[in-house]
């Protein structure tokens, strides 16, 4: 995102030099200084352009006001990938003018709607949470997961023949999770287990390796970004997607007989102990040729 804020600021800011005495704030980079930014509608005002990278907090106040103790004076242009929570105490001689993720979404769509920023596919990397552990699996190219449904079944099911297809992908992610899983004894059995996130359907489900194939040269078509599940909310509900309920093992009675437990014991996620990461994943799919184009998700049928 720091690569994308800098070639639009050198469309958008006048005269933009990154000065080498500035150093970074308590998490704040500072990008550089311009003449002057037009999209703030200032004039000829010296402006200073700082960057808060994406992370799970928001920004609060008291983070502002930490940060603007040490900033020179001036008017500070302040971009944050981090949602903006609170106020923040009035500095003598410090102007801030921030925007949120949200106006520098907008900013950066109406760039790549009037032509003045190309956007490209995203390549994927691997994202990690946590690593406490060397990682048992190196993930390579994104791969496609095994279609469940017949798109030429479907169109017949719906007395829709004739209406054309033009096979896509669809952006999905794969999550690796290696760790423990917890019984009610302190038993520990470890694992490691690969998470289907699709972000169509808002769904999380274990799937093996049969159900992965290779990666095909198709169009890809992502979700809208609200969609995406965040790590914060994936390490929560990973939690409740690996924690099982098993028979309890044969114990012995006073008269030394042994019986079996009906009884179910819940062997819990141990998520402190956890590493998890995660990749790009693609769901096969297909444009259905609609007065309105529609798309027709591969897994689960369903028309988006």
């Amino acid at each position: 995102m720091d690569e994308t804020l800098k070639d639009l600021l050198e469309i958008s800011a006048n005269n933009l030099s990154v000065p080498d005495i500035i150093e970074d704030v308590n998490g704040f980079t500072c990008i550089g200084v311009a003449e002057s930014i037009p999209v703030l509608g200032q004039g000829d005002t010296e402006v200073f352009v700082w960057h808060v990278p994406d992370g799970i907090l928001p920004l609060t106040g008291a983070e502002l006001t930490r940060w603007s103790l040490d900033a020179p004076s001036g008017l500070h242009w302040i971009l944050s990938q981090r949602t903006i929570q609170g106020e923040y105490e009035h500095i003598d001689g410090i102007n801030i003018e921030i925007w949120g993720p949200e106006e520098i979404a907008t900013w950066i769509g109406e760039s790549v709607l009037s032509g003045d920023l190309i956007a490209y596919a995203p390549k994927f990397e691997v994202d990690e949470i946590e690593l406490r552990k060397n990682p048992s699996e190196e993930f390579t190219s994104p791969k496609t997961l095994r279609p469940l449904i017949d798109p030429e079944v479907w169109i017949s099911q719906r007395g829709m023949e004739g209406v054309g297809l033009s096979p896509i992908l669809l952006d999905a992610r794969l999550w690796l999770v290696a760790g423990e899983i917890k019984g009610p004894n302190g038993q520990l059995e470890p694992g490691t287990w690969k998470i289907f996130e699709d972000p169509w359907a808002l769904s999380l489900q274990i799937i093996e390796n049969e159900e992965i194939l290779k990666s095909a040269d198709l169009r890809c078509i992502g979700p809208n970004t609200s969609s995406w599940i965040t790590k914060e909310r994936f390490s929560q509900e990973v939690v409740k997607l690996l924690s099982v309920r098993r028979r309890g093992e044969i114990t012995k009675s006073e008269s030394s007989s042994s019986v079996r437990s009906t009884l179910l014991q819940k062997w819990e996620f141990d998520l402190d102990g956890s590493n998890i990461r995660s990749t790009g994943l693609y769901i096969p799919g297909w444009i259905v040729h609609f007065e309105e184009e529609k798309l027709l998700h591969g897994r689960n049928g369903r028309l988006f």
